[in-house]
């Protein structure tokens, strides 16, 4: 490869890190809204990150030149879909990005697996698009504009039946882009594209159904039973994607079913109305999993349970008493719907306690860890504050008291059947359906298929 052919890629990373330094001047200039400035900082944040990496990882790819240019264009269309005050403008940027997404997931177009996988996403990316493009419609005929905020404005006077229409098309596109079930196969079998696309996906193009339903947030509190989809949905997703995590061998496949898990909570938890806490989950989700995809790469392409014995038999112990003070706060009158992420994390958290104190390590090196994890705490604790200053307040939760409590031990039960189901055996039926999900048929070789 020439020094010519790889001077494109180099321009990339310093645009995209340049812009992610000068987004507070630009936001203070053009008094960016908050929740715009957040979503921006993060694709910018991850798509400088990914850009950086791809210069090495993406150095011997023949078509390096177009793929540096696609995810330029990627970025780009994702920030004009986050920044745009105009419906019009916001459809035609949400439309391009997952044009663009889809390319790139083809982009080793020589195997015939990659190029399937990019005709699924085209596929699943339309229907989702189609959705969009009609709810935007219903809206601005309703309210005779195309800004964003004249809509919203008019979201009050919108007939229930109308409002529940849109809220459900909106509730389509998100679950489209956000790969929940039936749309995830275009997420799991998109490991044909290369690790930093993954990780692109996984960590920012995948959140874009999170920011349709935060920005339209008003319309699903016009339409609570689309409330009530929306965590249905999201319940739905969370377990579906956790089964296909505990059953792939495979590292990346395994983090796609993670991803699906995460996007089903997150929505459920813009149902609930618990708008701060799925912010932040999509902000910290995105954080870790670059990580994660980016560091896949050096992994064997086969992982280990992480399970100690000890931290396995704790986990029952934490999830009861979890679920134990959840109802003690509830029936004090001092929880909302923010109790269902912030029991889940309170009892992982306190699994990890727990494993690190009862394992063979010594003890600098468990106290190092517990340090780590209490940072951690505080991080997140932070994150989840300004989330709260950022987001739109959160709604009134459309499930009753008890209900939060079944859902919080539902999620803490599954928890626990994670840790406790990793080395047993499950149902052959279920375990052979959740292995095949998203995979192709079998691609002849050579030009026969």
């Amino acid at each position: 490869m020439s020094d010519q052919s790889r001077a494109l890629p180099n321009v990339l990373p310093p645009l995209l890190w340049s812009a992610l330094a000068l987004l507070p001047l630009v936001a203070l200039a053009w008094r960016v809204d908050r929740l715009t400035l957040a979503f921006a900082a993060l694709t910018l944040f991850v798509g400088a990150t990914v850009a950086t990496f791809s210069q090495r990882y993406m150095r011997a790819d023949r078509h390096v030149r177009a793929y540096s240019a696609t995810v330029g264009l990627l970025v780009t269309s994702v920030l004009v879909c986050v920044a745009s005050t105009n419906m019009a403008l916001l459809a035609l940027a949400w439309i391009a990005s997952g044009v663009l997404l889809a390319r790139l997931i083809g982009h080793g177009d020589n195997w015939p697996e990659a190029r399937a996988a990019a005709r699924r996403a085209r596929i699943a990316f339309a229907m989702g698009d189609s959705a969009l493009v009609a709810a935007l419609a219903l809206l601005a005929w309703h309210s005779g504009s195309w800004q964003i905020a004249t809509a919203l404005a008019h979201v009050a006077s919108l007939p229930a039946a109308w409002a529940l229409a849109i809220a459900c098309l909106l509730l389509v596109a998100g679950a489209a882009r956000c790969a929940l079930p039936p749309f995830s196969g275009w997420l799991l079998s998109s490991m044909t594209a290369p690790t930093p696309v993954s990780a692109l996906m996984h960590a920012g193009l995948v959140n874009a159904g999170g920011f349709l339903l935060l920005r339209f947030a008003s319309v699903f509190e016009a339409a609570p039973l689309a409330r009530w989809g929306t965590v249905l949905v999201g319940l739905a997703a969370a377990v579906h994607g956790l089964g296909i995590m505990l059953v792939r061998p495979d590292i990346k496949r395994a983090l796609a079913g993670s991803t699906v898990s995460q996007m089903g909570f997150m929505i459920m938890s813009c149902g609930l109305g618990v708008y701060s806490a799925a912010l932040w989950h999509i902000v910290a989700h995105g954080l870790f999993k670059a990580w994660l995809f980016l560091g896949s790469g050096s992994s064997i392409g086969m992982h280990a349970s992480l399970a100690s014995p000890a931290r396995a038999n704790a986990v029952p112990v934490i999830a009861g008493l979890a679920l134990v003070c959840g109802a003690a706060l509830l029936s004090s009158g001092h929880a909302d719907a923010t109790l269902v992420p912030f029991l889940l994390g309170i009892a992982t958290a306190a699994a990890m306690l727990a494993g690190a104190l009862q394992s063979a390590l010594s003890l600098r090196a468990r106290l190092t860890l517990v340090v780590a994890l209490a940072g951690l705490a505080c991080f997140h604790a932070a994150g989840l504050l300004l989330a709260r200053v950022i987001a739109r307040p959160d709604a009134p939760s459309v499930l009753p008291g008890w209900a939060l409590v079944g859902l919080s031990a539902g999620f803490l039960g599954l928890w626990v059947w994670q840790w406790l189901a990793r080395d047993r055996p499950m149902p052959a039926l279920l375990y052979v359906r959740l292995l095949n999900a998203g995979a192709f048929p079998h691609f002849a070789t050579g030009d026969a298929q």
